[in-house]
């Protein structure tokens, strides 16, 4: 198929002329959105387009030939006169804010005023000037509400002690208020808008402020990086954070669609601190109910043990007599002894169950201990068992009850024999060594051996009352809740730690008679 070049078409006749274009022109400006006109330099309108007409309320044909000061008013006329002198001068002027009509109220307006046509005389001033005006009111109205949302909104913020920040999907900070910024003990001046969150991670890693997953050895930089690419990609949902500074805080983290990360942080540092508060409260009363368990028990025990120990007793001091001069009589007179002794601190147990004032005189405590070892050295040593006594002798008394302090280290040192007897794979020399020391204001007994110890986990709860590690029938778990007991009446506290080496140590410290 051929095809010919068809001639370049004529514009249309219509268009030729001066007046089709000026009707072009005007069609123009009359479908534009915008309110032009065209004022003399007497002030009278020369053209308005349909836009302007429309506000103003007339027909162009009633507006041309009218000075501003009768269509605007004076005051309006009066405001724009050193503009429009200006543009008619041959300049172009911009500008737009807020201006009060006659006829349509208060409006935003964004002005233009250029010099129209050719200067009279060749250099002289303008004939007219176009106005062309852009009506902003919605627009600004809209920004001004959004503008006061916002700074209600920064306003609630503020006031609250809760923390909120905004971050953008580039890790630049869009917002963070007073609460997050104090939370966090960050300076004022990274709260600005655009603050990249790297600066956040360095102020924090700056002051040694680290958390527990964080090695301090490794660059910073590598630190930061790490930090935020955590902080970007983090899951969204409500967690709990503990600082380095031990406070609590709760996250709550939304993740808008764009990428922009919501985050509050609630301080419930004093709500966990009154959980705890509450859960030792608990604690107490059980251990309470407990204790007041074992009175009972120990009021039942002493009341059957008192009698027949009594005829031990009288049967022990008649030997004492009848062995008198003989080779049994030293070991008549132990008898004796340990009998009064045994008697002395069925008393006590009995003193305590019924709650009476403990005794509180002037002791040695190297002689109270010695007296608490002379009921188990024995027995330890029957069993194979080295103990290493060690016991200053200079220390200045303690104030309480001997008796008391012999039954606590007679349970500490048969604790410490049952633990080794326990052993599937005992040490080649099982001991237990016994020193008493003077540590400041402190008379301090460590009882240690090497057996196996005590986990971590259980080191508080040894001393709760029926509490025991012992097979079924082979321990009440009382021993050891005696002896904290003992230990807090006379002022003082038992805990266990590790042995060097291995096995357990407990520690018991009792405070020094003042003067």
């Amino acid at each position: 198929m051929s095809s010919t070049l068809l001639p370049k078409p004529e514009p249309p006749p219509g268009l030729q002329d001066a007046a089709a274009e000026l009707a072009l022109l005007r069609g123009v400006l009359d479908a534009a959105p915008a309110r032009v006109c065209v004022i003399s330099s007497e002030r009278r309108y020369l053209y308005v387009n349909r836009e302007f007409a429309e506000f103003a309320g007339r027909p162009a044909e009633e507006i041309l030939g009218m000075t501003t000061i009768e269509l605007i008013g004076p005051d309006l006329a009066a405001k724009l006169l050193p503009v429009s002198d200006r543009a008619l001068a041959g300049e172009t002027v911009s500008f737009e804010g807020w201006v009060d009509y006659r006829r349509n109220g208060r409006r935003y307006i964004a002005y233009t005023f250029a010099p129209f046509g050719a200067p009279s005389g060749g250099d002289g001033p303008r004939q007219a000037f176009i106005n062309y005006m852009r009506d902003l009111t919605e627009l600004k109205r809209r920004e001004e509400e959004a503008a006061a949302q916002r700074a209600h909104l920064r306003a609630i913020l503020e006031g609250i002690a809760d923390g909120v920040n905004i971050v953008a999907p580039d890790a630049r900070l869009v917002l963070a208020n007073r609460g997050f910024m104090r939370m966090y003990g960050f300076p004022d001046h990274l709260a600005a808008p655009g603050t990249p969150v790297a600066d956040f991670v360095r102020e924090r890693i700056r002051r040694a402020d680290f958390y527990p997953h964080e090695d301090r050895c490794s660059p910073e930089e590598q630190l930061v990086v790490a930090r935020v690419a955590q902080i970007m990609t983090a899951p969204v949902g409500r967690f709990e954070e503990t600082r380095p500074d031990g406070s609590c805080i709760e996250v709550r983290r939304e993740r808008l669609p764009d990428g922009t990360l919501v985050n509050t942080y609630i301080d419930i540092t004093a709500r966990r601190e009154a959980e705890r508060a509450r859960r030792a409260s608990r604690d107490a009363l059980r251990r309470n109910e407990r204790l007041s368990a074992i009175a009972s028990l120990l009021a039942g025990v002493a009341h059957e043990i008192n009698n027949p120990l009594a005829v031990v007793a009288a049967q022990a001091l008649l030997l004492a007599e009848e062995a008198e001069g003989t080779p049994l009589a030293e070991r008549a007179e132990k008898v004796r002894l340990a009998a009064e002794r045994c008697g002395r601190i069925v008393a006590s147990l009995l003193a305590s169950a019924r709650q009476k004032p403990p005794r509180r005189d002037a002791l040695d405590m190297a002689r109270a201990v010695e007296a608490g070892l002379d009921l188990t050295v024995e027995t330890a040593r029957a069993a194979g068992i080295e103990l290493e006594v060690d016991l200053a002798r200079d220390l200045p008394p303690v104030r309480g009850d001997a008796d008391q302090i012999a039954h606590l280290v007679g349970n500490l040192v048969g604790n410490a024999r049952a633990a080794l007897g326990a052993m599937a794979d005992p040490p080649a020399v099982r001991r237990i060594a016994v020193t008493l020391r003077r540590e400041g204001t402190e008379a301090v007994l460590r009882v240690a051996d090497n057996g196996p110890g005590v986990p971590r986990a259980l080191r508080e709860r040894v001393f709760d009352p029926f509490f025991t590690t012992k097979p079924d029938g082979e321990g009440t778990g009382v021993g050891l809740a005696l002896c904290r007991t003992i230990a807090k009446a006379h002022g003082g506290s038992v805990v266990v730690e590790d042995t060097p080496g291995g096995g357990a140590t407990f520690v018991v410290r009792i405070p020094l008679a003042a003067g």
